[in-house]
C-alpha cells in the first residue's frame, strides 16, 4: 500500500506491505499520488537482524549503527528488550529509505506517532535544507514565529499568551520545521509532543525566540554566532553521524544570517507579549498594536 505525504514542501511516498496505522495528525499531511522526492519502503520480519557496522550511539530506546556510508537506526520496544523498527539509508542519499518492522509489532511500529520519529524524519529532511526544532509555532500577522527552549521553560505558555492577547494562531505546541532556499519558511510537523496542537500550515518565518524564565522581561536580538549557539540544543540533529551534524550546523548558520533570533527572558503573562512585540515592531517584522 502506498501513502503520500508532504512535509515542508518535500513529497514522500511510503510503500508498506500491510496497512499502516495512521493517526489524525499524519492525515493532515496527506497529498495526492505524486512523484516523490523521498521514498520509504516498509517490510516486516519475524526478528530484526543485527545491523552491520559499528554502533555509534545508544540513547534511550534509540540505537545508531554505521557501515561505510550506510546508516541504520533502530528503535527498541519500550516494554521489551528487542527492536521493533529499523531504518537504513545511504548518507547523501536519504531519498531512498528501507524500513523493517517486526511482524508481531507491526501495528505499533507503523503507527504514525511512532513511525515518523522512528524513521528519524528530521534526518531525512536535512538533505532538503530543512531543520526541525523543539519549538512552539504560531502564526501572527501573516508570518511564523517559533518559541524554542528546553521542555518546561514555557514555549506553550508564550504561544498561548500570543493567542489570547494578540489573536495569534497556535500551529504546533512542540515541533516545527524551517526550510531554507529562498525566503525561509516555517512549517508544521506531524507530531506535537504532549501539546496535541498540530496543523499543516506553512508561513514565511519572521523570527525565532529563545526563551528563558525571569522575574522581569528583557529582549535581546542575538548576533549570528550567539544565535547559532543558542539554537543548537533545540535542533533535531544527530551529532553521532558527522556528516549529518555538519549539514545541520551549516543550515543553522545560513538560517541565523537571514532570520532574526531574539533571546527573551520572560514572565508568564501579557507583559512578555508586549516586550517581544515591541522588539519585533522596531525591527519591522510586525505592526505593534495601538
Amino acid at each position: 500500500m502506498d501513502y503520500y505525504y508532504d512535509f515542508c514542501g518535500v513529497r514522500f511516498r511510503v510503500s508498506a506491505e500491510q496497512p499502516m496505522w495512521e493517526d489524525a495528525q499524519a492525515e493532515l499531511f496527506h497529498t495526492p499520488p505524486c512523484a516523490p522526492e523521498v521514498t520509504i519502503d516498509v517490510s516486516s520480519a519475524q526478528v530484526l537482524p543485527a545491523p552491520a557496522g559499528g554502533l555509534l550511539a545508544r540513547r534511550g530506546e534509540k540505537r545508531i549503527w554505521r557501515d561505510g556510508q550506510t546508516v541504520t537506526r533502530q528503535t527498541q520496544d519500550v516494554f521489551r528488550s528487542f527492536p521493533h523498527l529499523s531504518v537504513s539509508y545511504e548518507l547523501g542519499r536519504a531519498d531512498a529509505v528501507r524500513a523493517l518492522a517486526r511482524a508481531d509489532c507491526w501495528r505499533w511500529a507503523t503507527r504514525s506517532s511512532f513511525f515518523w520519529p522512528g524513521v528519524s524524519l528530521p534526518q531525512l529532511l536535512l538533505p532538503q535544507r530543512c531543520l526541525v526544532f523543539h519549538a512552539a509555532y504560531i502564526g501572527v500577522q501573516g508570518g511564523g514565529v517559533l518559541f524554542t527552549a528546553p521542555s518546561g521553560t514555557g514555549k506553550s505558555t508564550q504561544a498561548e499568551l500570543w493567542r489570547v492577547h494578540r489573536g495569534a494562531r497556535v500551529l504546533n505546541g512542540d515541533k516545527a520545521a524551517v526550510r531554507l532556499g529562498g525566503a525561509p519558511m516555517a512549517h508544521g510537523m506531524p507530531f506535537s509532543g504532549t501539546s496535541g496542537i498540530c496543523e499543516n500550515v506553512s508561513l514565511p518565518l519572521r523570527c525565532i525566540v529563545v526563551l528563558s524564565q525571569a522575574p522581569e522581561n528583557t529582549v535581546r536580538r542575538l548576533g549570528p554566532s550567539a544565535a547559532a549557539a543558542a539554537l543548537c540544543p533545540n535542533v533535531f540533529a544527530d551529532q553521532s553521524v558527522t556528516e549529518e551534524w555538519h549539514a545541520a550546523l551549516n543550515l543553522l548558520l545560513d538560517l541565523v544570517s537571514s532570520v532574526p533570533v531574539y533571546a527573551l527572558a520572560c514572565t508568564p503573562d501579557e507583559r512578555a507579549v508586549g516586550a517581544l512585540e515591541e522588539a519585533m515592531a522596531r525591527d519591522g517584522l510586525i505592526s505593534e498594536r495601538e
